[in-house]
């Protein structure tokens, strides 16, 4: 059992570490989640937060775009 969950954390690191990005666009996700039930509540807070989810995504994007080009250059 421990050997099934220390393999899973392994390829969960191996897929951040080849989606750079992928943390940022799983950020991203959470903070427009949070956007949603701010806007619900009318929280003043939610222009605030819509604000980091976009540099969240695009800090991610261009990280896998980086990403993409790297395996293409290197034949992946």
């Amino acid at each position: 059992m421990v050997g099934q969950s220390r393999a899973s954390f392994v390829k969960i690191e191996r897929y951040f570490i080849i989606n750079a990005g992928a943390f940022f666009i799983i950020v991203f996700d959470l903070l427009i989640l949070t956007c949603a039930f701010l806007l619900v509540q009318e929280n003043p807070l939610v222009d605030g937060v819509a604000v980091f989810a976009y540099c969240f995504l695009v800090v991610g994007v261009v990280l896998q775009a980086v990403a993409f080009l790297k395996d293409k250059r290197l034949g992946m």
